[in-house]
């Protein structure tokens, strides 16, 4: 399979493949489809045999198939759709890889990435506990390295070590606990700082918030950056704080100043301690924060939880030249999505709440992130 660098064997088609098609075409449904390709722009201008929407969803089936190789899925994504829709349309035969690769090169980036805009957001009602702490909807940032199969195009990405086999992208999102549901997301080459796609990622804070991250993911300057923005922060320290100690607390944390922000320091036995604006121990104790902190949401947990055996230090991705492989990590995160979805609308109703027509209206994830 294209993109693992050694030989595997292909699985046999199965009924459930089918199936996962038939979930896919309902999570994200034609019409949202039908407005991601007007917004970006790439409508067609004349009948072809692999119209923008038939691409949009074989590259989103690449993800969701990721043991099956590229003809496979598309035979698996056409008997998909004609069974789902009573063999009202048949294909007599899959198109040829080399079609496949320009239509894919034709539709571009854009529509994946507009597609994400349009499912990103929380998917928790905004009373449902396992989401919430004191009243503060709960977000975690973490960040994972994906490999990109070796080819001179891809040799853009830069490695990440002078031992490293494989280019890697740097992957960063903003998740909401409970549902895990993606908030937003960005990326960059293996050369881009982890803190820069951090910062890029403050964009979606608002008040009423808790984020949660980890040591290597900001700086003093993201600290005040987020702390403007009125979202409440739980981060692990890398080292001690930046500024002499505060008054020590009855609860034994203590207060102190961090690029000028007031935080109270959590020491933990696990990861040696914590830092936290809740500054408050009545109102925000220090044993939760510290068990809110260690189940926070992980991008390596994630993706396994995806694809078991997958993991956030493998070759997971296919393409072999940059703009794809950007089109393919948008269409993974659109995946993702789909699937914290599903698993939402089969919980308790009470519990999550999916309002997929939304999504193709257009409504923003940040004015969900406010309710």
């Amino acid at each position: 399979m294209a993109g693992t660098g050694r030989m595997m064997a292909v699985p046999a088609e199965r009924l459930t493949d089918r199936v996962s098609i038939g979930v896919l075409v309902s999570l994200v449904p034609v019409s949202l489809l039908d407005e991601v390709i007007r917004v970006s722009g790439c409508a067609d201008r004349r009948r072809r045999a692999l119209p923008a929407r038939l691409v949009i969803y074989y590259v989103l089936a690449l993800c969701l198939l990721a043991d099956h190789n590229y003809d496979q899925v598309m035979r698996i994504l056409l008997d998909g759709l004609s069974w789902r829709s009573r063999g009202s349309r048949a294909w007599e035969r899959a198109p040829s890889a080399s079609a496949i690769s320009r239509a894919r090169a034709r539709v571009g980036s854009d529509p994946l990435r507009v597609l994400f805009e349009r499912m990103a957001g929380p998917l928790a009602e905004p009373g449902a506990p396992v989401a919430r702490y004191r009243g503060l909807r709960l977000l975690s940032l973490d960040g994972t390295a994906l490999d990109v199969p070796e080819s001179e195009e891809n040799s853009a990405f830069g490695y990440p070590g002078d031992a490293a086999r494989f280019p890697q992208v740097r992957v960063f999102a903003v998740a909401e606990e409970g549902s895990h549901a993606l908030v937003d997301a960005t990326f960059g080459s293996s050369a881009v700082a982890e803190r820069v796609l951090a910062g890029r990622l403050l964009r979606c804070l608002r008040p009423g918030t808790l984020l949660a991250a980890p040591a290597g993911a900001w700086s003093p300057d993201l600290v005040r950056r987020a702390a403007r923005t009125g979202t409440d922060l739980l981060l692990e320290l890398p080292g001690p704080p930046g500024s002499s100690a505060g008054d020590v607390l009855a609860d034994g944390t203590r207060l102190c100043e961090i690029a000028g922000v007031p935080f109270r320091v959590v020491p933990t036995l696990a990861r040696g301690a914590l830092a936290t604006t809740l500054t408050d121990p009545v109102r925000a104790p220090a044993a939760e924060l510290a068990a809110r902190y260690a189940g926070r949401w992980t991008f390596d947990d994630a993706l396994t939880w995806m694809r078991p055996g997958w993991h956030g230090r493998g070759t997971v991705l296919r393409s072999r030249n940059p703009d794809m492989v950007v089109q393919e990590i948008w269409a993974l995160l659109c995946v993702y999505q789909a699937m914290r979805a599903l698993t939402c609308q089969a919980g308790p109703s009470r519990w999550c709440a999916c309002r997929w027509a939304e999504f193709a209206a257009g409504e923003s994830p940040t004015k969900r992130l406010s309710q």
